[in-house]
């Protein structure tokens, strides 16, 4: 089952906007409420791939027990990348599964670091991944950040912007790496919505996702929607916000958990994946493994739930590198009318021009 179109593209449902009767609110949120649901699993992707609607975030995963222990669980959907060091551990953990003869039940994430922009260098980084994981193809390779940095650049110290790389070359490079059958699909991460779109016009194999930051404090709607709409699917990293109580203990949030009968990460987790949205929160401890997988596709947010999430949206990042310029979220896509109408107005001419 996929995810449905409906709405602005941003929600698996009514667009949370949509509700102007503040009755005709309420009865559809005492009618939604915990309804029965067989919520999708996995999401489409354009190349007819499905990725599983939750991973495991494996940033800082030291264990390879608690791979195991995931795939106990049932999950299918890892998330890895070069940079985190421990794609070794992830392959440890995956390798008896693997040689199970179940490779085809995983979906497998790994992304291509700043330093390795240029096109021998990425794939030299995808290799590695390869071979440390323990796997003949990856499922999906990231350009991890848009960047391109010099060898030798340390991101919580000097960085040195390589300008000689852009990030078309990057994917073309990549997408040697696809027609070789080392790559099934080729994705994006901490993209803006006019890079995304840049490489769908010039790419032969078109990114299936972008993955950056989301939640109730940073819900990037356009970007969500829009992407959404030209078939990129969103991937929330840090779903939780890094474990933060201005989101998991957010007055809002434990409302919702407290009508719901469910935790704030379990809210948390749904306002993502109710809209679309594919989550790879972390977890390495088995509590935490059960409780953001288990469960989750039975019980739906109604709409009130969800207009009072939109409530919360501040443009909160967890995730600011001092490197990093995200530029305007209001570029590509169709500009707000009400920012064209400020435009016009701004190069009309006044009384005293005329």
């Amino acid at each position: 089952m996929g995810i449905s179109q409906a709405g602005t593209g941003t929600w698996n449902g009514p667009a949370p906007t949509g509700a102007r009767d503040p009755a005709a609110a309420a009865a559809a949120a005492a009618a939604a409420n915990l309804t029965a649901a067989n919520e999708a699993t996995t999401a489409l992707l354009s190349t007819g791939q499905r990725i599983p609607m939750i991973g495991l975030g494996t940033y800082q995963l030291k264990s390879a027990d608690a791979v195991k222990k995931a795939l106990e669980l049932g999950y299918r959907h890892f998330d890895c990348a070069a940079f985190y060091g421990n794609e070794a551990i992830v392959g440890e953990g995956l390798a008896e599964f693997v040689a199970a003869g179940r490779r085809s039940e995983l979906f497998v994430t790994s992304k291509v670091w700043n330093t390795h922009h240029k096109p021998a260098d990425a794939r030299a980084s995808v290799q590695q991944s390869l071979k440390d994981l323990g796997l003949q193809q990856l499922d999906l390779v990231l350009v991890h950040w848009p960047e391109a940095w010099a060898a030798g650049s340390d991101p919580e110290g000097t960085v040195i912007p390589d300008d000689s790389i852009s990030l078309l070359d990057t994917w073309s490079g990549l997408e040697a790496l696809v027609d070789e059958g080392l790559v099934a699909a080729l994705g994006l991460s901490n993209c803006s919505l006019t890079q995304v779109e840049e490489v769908l016009a010039a790419a032969k194999h078109k990114p299936v996702c972008n993955q950056i930051e989301l939640h109730p404090l940073l819900a990037q709607r356009k970007l969500v929607g829009v992407s959404y709409r030209k078939g990129v699917v969103s991937v929330a990293y840090s779903p939780l916000g890094i474990g933060s109580p201005e989101l998991l203990q957010h007055p809002v949030v434990a409302q919702i958990a407290a009508e719901t009968g469910k935790t704030p990460v379990q809210v948390l987790l749904k306002y993502n994946m109710q809209r679309g949205v594919v989550v790879i929160p972390k977890a390495s401890s088995p509590e935490h493994l059960a409780a953001n997988l288990q469960g989750m596709f039975s019980w739906r947010l109604n709409n009130q739930q969800k207009i009072l999430l939109d409530t919360m949206d501040t443009g909160k990042r967890f995730i600011d590198p001092k490197w990093k310029n995200w530029g305007d979220k209001e570029e590509g896509g169709v500009a707000k009318p009400s920012i064209v109408l400020a435009a016009a107005a701004a190069a009309a001419p006044t009384a005293a021009e005329q």
